[in-house]
């Protein structure tokens, strides 16, 4: 039987535990209510955008536009993947980075270029063999609309200039707060799907290419916005739910502690009474 002293240890180390492990949890609840507010607030307009580009890049396929522009060799690829700075959040960075893994093993290591948000992306891929051309760290989870924009830019200008054929990003999609989707989505060129939908016929006023030029850059920003929010939204739920589950087991065994440290000194209690009434027998005899 462990000593008394062992289990009261113990159980001090524990209790410790619960109360860091508590307040993680409502901190990250408290960030994920504040990005989580973020990311409905633009949701009914982002939706709406997207729609209105499906139908209208579909009634007018044949404009020209290099974010429209699909290139037939693809030889160099950027990934861009979103990870967390710190961890206790689950496994929440190992499965996007399983995601990032799988696609560029289907891609080839030597065509893929890695664009990484997020220290723990980082921490894995600095000494992976691919190259890294960016790298965004220090965020926290937490959503700023000029690091989105200048994130946004980047990637823009190396699908513009020619040094990525094509833009992916590794992200976790947020759906409900216990349902997260590591996904690996095409975000540069425009997905082709667009150019084959002609659900719509609009009347362009004042032409194609003019409203395609000014809605093309617009939707982009927004969507990468989207993505972010999503990726921090799923960060920070993720870690409050690690942490509800970290804060519940160490009640569990707080409570299996405290019983066994009760049954401990009650047998010590009862082996001090037994020891008192075997020394009186004694004197009496």
């Amino acid at each position: 039987m462990q000593s008394l002293k062992n289990i009261k240890n113990r159980i001090r180390v524990i209790e410790n535990t619960h109360k860091v492990t508590d307040a993680m949890e409502r901190i990250s609840v408290t960030k994920l209510r504040r990005v989580e507010a973020s990311l409905f607030a633009i949701k009914p307009y982002f939706s709406h955008l997207d729609s209105l580009l499906h139908n209208f890049i579909g009634s007018a396929r044949f404009v020209a536009n290099p974010f429209l522009e699909e290139r037939p060799l693809k030889q160099k690829i950027g990934l861009c993947v979103i990870t967390s700075d710190s961890g206790l959040c689950g496994l929440y960075n190992n499965n996007i980075i399983r995601q990032a893994e799988e696609f560029i093993r289907n891609e080839g290591r030597e065509r893929v270029k890695l664009i990484l948000i997020g220290g723990k992306g980082f921490k894995y891929f600095k000494n992976r063999g691919i190259e890294i051309l960016k790298t965004y760290a220090d965020l926290h989870g937490k959503y700023r609309r000029e690091i989105s924009e200048e994130i946004t830019g980047y990637l823009t200008g190396i699908f513009l200039s020619g040094e990525v054929d094509e833009v992916h990003v590794a992200y976790t999609r947020y759906e409900t707060a216990l349902i997260l989707k590591p996904v690996v989505r095409k975000f540069l060129n425009m997905d082709g799907n667009y150019k084959d939908n002609a659900a719509a016929d609009y009347i362009l006023e004042p032409g194609a290419d003019r409203i395609i030029e000014e809605l093309l850059p617009k939707y982009i920003s927004m969507s990468f916005s989207y993505i972010l929010l999503e990726a921090f939204t799923s960060e920070h739920s993720s870690r409050s739910v690690a942490m509800k589950m970290a804060t519940d087991n160490a009640e569990e065994l707080l409570k299996t502690l405290v019983l066994l440290r009760n049954k401990v000194r009650q047998t010590y209690i009862t082996q001090d009474m037994m020891e008192i009434i075997a020394s009186s027998e004694a004197l009496k005899g």
